[in-house]
């Protein structure tokens, strides 16, 4: 077995077992995996495999025995830096462009141990989890924009808070 054989079986199975139990998310997951099968088409080796093994366990932080933070990129890129990989891990922290979030809930700082990546395969990850909805189903950046905006965050304080973050 090649190691990218290895990284994406263990990456499936960790997927499958810790959140299976979930519902929804569980299929959210295997939505997002899906768009990663087809945007991997554009990419080759290693950078195919990260951005399907990221696809599986992006959102790995949600499993209840992983809970750390209360922050699912951060509690998800513990996880898996843990086992030793560490552009897995970075993947997974940063993915939905999460230091916006980290910046809200105040663990900024934590999320700064793991190196952002910025390049097509961290840009192909996000846009696999924005397009796709919370059952699996296919939506658009708009629908997700809309779906995944806290209700106690109005659209008027944006523009400062992102001054804030630059």
């Amino acid at each position: 077995m090649s190691v990218h054989d290895y990284l994406m079986e263990w990456a499936s199975e960790r997927a499958a077992s810790l959140l299976s139990p979930l519902g929804n998310r569980w299929l959210h997951v295997q939505g997002v995996v899906e768009r990663a099968h087809w945007v991997s088409q554009t990419f080759d080796g290693d950078d195919r495999v990260y951005l399907l093994a990221a696809a599986y366990l992006h959102d790995i932080g949600y499993a209840p025995s992983l809970r750390m933070t209360g922050f699912h990129p951060l509690d998800g890129a513990i996880y898996v830096r843990s086992f030793g990989y560490e552009r897995l891990a970075s993947l997974i922290a940063h993915h939905f462009a999460a230091r916006f979030e980290a910046h809200l809930r105040g663990c900024n700082r934590l999320l700064l141990e793991f190196p952002r990546e910025r390049s097509p395969v961290a840009d192909a990850l996000t846009y696999c989890d924005c397009t796709t909805g919370p059952a699996g189903e296919h939506i658009s950046l708009k629908e997700r924009a809309a779906a995944s905006m806290p209700s106690s965050l109005a659209i008027s304080s944006l523009p400062s808070m992102l001054l804030t973050l630059t």
